[in-house]
């Protein structure tokens, strides 16, 4: 049954954006592998990677829970997240960004994920899915958690994605180690030596992800709107009045205490395919939980060996890919194409329509200036930047290191990037693969297709359609409607015999008129 609630005058579908009717879409586009046998929490990781489709689980740990994974693990998932065409993603994309939504918020009574709420010695965390994710992890984690607080000194909501480590039966660690806005926020309540009060969101849309991926100024609860394309249901916590989507799994409400950095937090595997190691982190004290009365709990796939299939890294490289679109076009260019490398968002291909020699070191220039980007392939919008092959074809054929490669040093690194090694300015590096300019009539520049002959004849004969002008071999086929091509080579044999036939520079049959002597 489609719950549906009005707010001053605004209907709001609370199963609209609701995660399990999410992965039933994902069902319906054949992306999702549906595991009804149980499945311990010890393997579920290994489930996990080993299809490239989310997952969804009827029966995981001895609690018998349901589970999804990796429900933003593709392209083609974020695009259903959308609700759009893959090839439309990125449209979409910048036209939510520009169409700003707003925040609406509803009463505990009609909130989903208000259905079920335990606080006090109802709390148990070791009764949730959390599960050991990575070989080397420091312990078993939730690894889907968005963080919704109130900076108490300006009041401004803010959101953010963290993984949840198991401590207690009511506590948590997390990682709040990055340079973040939520680090700010709980750093200057450490030293007023007051509590952080946040909540935990698991169980959400992948557009709420988005949103919390994100770094923007002002109200933050207001780009999970922007995103969905509509205003966001939000319900007060019962125990630290954070306001929370409403349409939302499962929500853990608590504080970060005020006694700061104090517990080792991970090893943990990240999304660059490499362990972040141990960090002095806070401790997450939790004071209710509440959930909807079928929860579906949630985790992602964050590392692996196949990163592209990663929640992380597919949905920072989407947004990068916009950052890309606009950075460009505020240069000036309008590229062809653009396209991330697989899986990781520091890597991307950028394809240009012919015409303007120099532009392709301008878009290497703009995008080491302008994005996080460290590598960046430019080639002509003959050549698909969506396959690996095609790219790799012109790495081999239009590049040259000692014209075509452009080196920089002194950007910003990007956060955890393995090869920084501790040092905080990155090199950047630009590959011009476009093919070179001033070579466009020579044969030899050209890239060869199979032949698409009309059938349609315009020439009795070959010696009428050279006389007319010179031909390729396929051209002169299908001058004469050839469906064969044997018998034109004859022709042309006895053109050659009387001495007058002749080829032109790229290979085109003509004839000279004149017998040779």
């Amino acid at each position: 049954m489609v719950q549906k609630v009005t707010v001053e005058g605004v209907e709001i579908d609370l199963d609209k954006f609701r995660l399990r009717n999410f992965v039933n879409k994902l069902n319906e586009i054949g992306e999702v592998d549906v595991h009804d046998e149980p499945v311990a929490l010890a393997d579920l990781s290994h489930v996990i990677e080993s299809t490239p489709r989310a997952k969804h689980f009827k029966n995981v740990g001895p609690e018998r829970l349901e589970m999804t994974a990796a429900t933003a693990g593709s392209r083609k998932r974020l695009a259903a997240a959308f609700g759009v065409d893959v090839s439309k993603v990125i449209e979409e994309y910048g036209r939510r960004m520009d169409n700003p939504q707003p925040v609406v918020e509803i009463p505990s009574a009609q909130a989903p994920v208000h259905q079920v709420i335990k606080t006090g010695d109802q709390i148990d965390l070791t009764k949730l899915p959390f599960h050991p994710q990575h070989e080397f992890d420091g312990g078993t984690y939730i690894s889907s958690g968005i963080d919704y607080c109130v900076d108490p000194a300006t009041g401004r909501a803010n959101i953010g994605c963290r993984r949840l480590m198991l401590r207690s039966k009511n506590t948590m660690r997390s990682n709040l180690t990055a340079n973040s806005d939520l680090k700010k926020i709980y750093k200057a309540c450490v030293e007023r030596k007051e509590k952080l009060p946040l909540s935990f969101v698991v169980g959400s849309h992948p557009l709420d992800f988005m949103a919390a991926t994100q770094r923007r100024p002002g109200d933050e609860n207001k780009l999970v709107a922007t995103l969905r394309g509509e205003p966001v249901p939000m319900v007060r916590g019962v125990t630290n009045n954070i306001l929370v989507p409403a349409d939302a799994e499962m929500v853990l409400e608590g504080y970060f205490d005020e006694l700061g950095y104090r517990e080792m937090e991970g090893p943990y595997g990240e999304m660059w395919g490499y362990y972040g190691p141990m960090h002095i982190d806070p401790v997450f004290t939790v004071t209710a939980i509440t959930m909807r009365k079928d929860v579906l709990y949630q985790t992602v796939l964050h590392s692996s060996h196949q990163l592209a299939r990663g929640d992380s890294p597919n949905m920072s490289a989407l947004h990068t890919e916009l950052t890309i679109w606009r950075a460009l076009r505020k240069a000036g260019i309008e590229p062809a194409d653009v396209a991330m490398g697989p899986g990781l968002r520091l890597h991307t291909r950028v394809s240009l329509h012919r015409g303007k020699p120099g532009e392709a070191r301008d878009v290497i220039k703009t995008l080491f200036k302008d994005t996080v980007l460290k590598h960046v392939t430019v080639v002509d919008d003959d050549v698909d930047v969506r396959q690996s092959d095609a790219v790799e074809w012109s790495l081999c054929t239009r590049f040259r290191a000692d014209k075509d490669l452009i080196v920089e040093g002194g950007f910003d690194g990007a956060y955890m990037d393995p090869t920084m090694f501790g040092e905080e300015k990155a090199t950047k590096m630009g590959f011009d693969a476009t093919a070179p300019y001033g070579n466009e009539a020579r044969v030899d520049y050209w890239r060869p297709k199979a032949p698409k002959l009309t059938g349609l004849p315009r020439y009795q004969t070959v010696r009428q359609a050279l006389e007319a002008q010179p031909l390729f071999f396929t051209q002169l086929m299908d001058a004469v409607g050839s469906r064969d091509g044997r018998e034109v080579a004859m022709e042309l044999n006895v053109l050659r015999e009387e001495g007058i036939l002749d080829r032109q520079p790229n290979g085109e049959w003509s004839l000279n008129k004149q017998p040779r002597a």
